[in-house]
């Protein structure tokens, strides 16, 4: 944070019990805050998994699409890495405007050897989440029951964040108090 211009007194360390980590809380005397300024804090973050928090409300919410927008570039260019390392990325699927979002979510399980239906399941033309009970079961003996290994979920993952679901309009992820399938 100090690289990025900002002092030490405007800066702390606090616990926050309900993420259970320490997060950064940046004071409203903290100086002027430009958009660079926020993106180098947004980098600092991001390389270093500490989350922060502004006390002032208008440069929280302009320093969140800096930050959200900064992550979705990085996850994105994270996920083709992957895939261009794995001689995976020209056979990426992507969804196309105007299908149905299941044939997209079908494709993604063939491409990474997922028994077509048992891990993805479509809600709507725009949101996509997982199979009821898909991610397994955890037990002693670990994960068990589960609609892919190990390797086809990291295949799952970097398949969907290097299509940018986002700039498709299409949500994917964990539905939480929503019955699927």
């Amino acid at each position: 944070m100090l690289r990025c211009g900002l002092s030490a007194k405007s800066v702390s360390v606090q616990y926050e019990p309900d993420m259970q980590e320490d997060v950064v809380w940046v004071s409203r005397e903290s100086g002027p805050l430009t958009g660079q300024r926020l993106g180098c804090i947004a980098d600092a973050s991001l390389r270093t998994v500490y989350y922060v928090y502004f006390r002032d409300a208008a440069v929280q919410k302009r320093y969140d699409v800096i930050y959200y927008g900064l992550e979705d570039r990085t996850e994105t260019a994270r996920a083709r890495d992957w895939l261009r390392t794995h001689h995976r990325l020209a056979d990426l699927p992507i969804p196309h405007k105007g299908k149905p979002l299941g044939l997209y979510a079908e494709a993604v399980e063939a491409f990474c050897g997922v028994k077509k239906g048992s891990l993805l399941t479509v809600v709507d033309q725009h949101t996509m989440t997982f199979v009821k009970d898909s991610l397994g079961k955890v037990t002693a003996n670990g994960i068990e029951h589960r609609a892919a290994n190990e390797a086809q979920f990291e295949c799952i993952e970097n398949a969907t964040s290097a299509a940018d679901l986002k700039s498709h309009n299409v949500f994917f992820g964990l539905l939480v108090g929503r019955s699927s399938r």
